[in-house]
């Protein structure tokens, strides 16, 4: 009777601290929820209660890992969900990253950064206004205001384009001499050049086109031309304009 007893204790002590079981509860931070594409994001498990746990990035890639690392490879918004787990109950958090693309320009897989950027309005003699848009890395070139080119050596993309103001819409390179409104005029990628000797290599369109988005004074352009060789030059760059365009 007595080891009946016992067992009968232990029983209900089991029920007791079964009944008394927590639930998980999913929480979890990020470095940097707006980043590069390529940069690593390390996440920060701060769940309780929880034996397992199951990442999902948004982007097709998981993990199973307590606080794991990730890198995007596609630009994009990503809902990043943490699944942590019990063998009983589950809670899920989740969380938004932005990964943005990076200012630079690619010629035959060499990707070139662009750090800083120079844009000219000039009126033309054709009605109309002409835009001269310079992107390059500051630490290679410098803009000489007198000279009205660069001095240095490095890397630049030139986008001439032609049209009453810089809006959003796709200009397409025009080949012709006679310059047509709404058309990018010039498109040219400079590679180690030397500004100083005007020498070096550089390639300019032979067809391709400029794409603008305009919100206020943020700009982005997407830039694709190809050379008279075949050559595809692919370029995206996102600044500010705050001059009069």
């Amino acid at each position: 009777m007595r080891n009946f007893k016992f067992l009968m204790i232990l029983a209900v002590a089991a029920i007791f601290f079964s009944g008394c079981a927590k639930e998980p509860l999913a929480l979890f931070s990020v470095d940097n929820d707006v980043v590069y594409v390529g940069d690593e994001v390390a996440f920060t498990n701060a769940s309780v209660d929880a034996d397992t746990y199951y990442w999902d990035f948004g982007d097709g890639k998981s993990s199973t890992k307590f606080s794991p690392k990730h890198t995007y490879e596609t630009a994009g918004t990503y809902t990043v969900y943490l699944h942590a787990n019990t063998k009983k109950d589950a809670s899920v958090a989740s969380l938004t990253i932005t990964v943005k693309k990076h200012n630079e320009f690619v010629v035959e897989n060499v990707h070139y950064p662009i750090t800083e950027f120079k844009v000219i309005r000039d009126n033309s003699t054709n009605g109309g206004n002409n835009y001269y848009l310079y992107f390059y890395n500051k630490n290679e070139l410098v803009y000489n205001s007198t000279s009205e080119w660069f001095t240095g050596r490095g890397s630049m993309l030139e986008v001439d384009i032609y049209a009453n103001s810089l809006e959003s819409g796709t200009y397409r390179y025009n080949e012709e001499v006679t310059p047509i409104l709404g058309t990018a005029s010039w498109i040219e990628a400079y590679t180690d050049y030397n500004f100083d000797i005007d020498d070096g290599l550089s390639r300019f369109a032979d067809s391709g086109s400029v794409v603008v988005i305009r919100n206020g004074d943020n700009y982005i352009f997407e830039i694709e031309f190809t050379n008279a060789s075949g050559i595809t030059v692919t370029g995206y760059v996102e600044c500010k304009i705050t001059a009069a365009v």
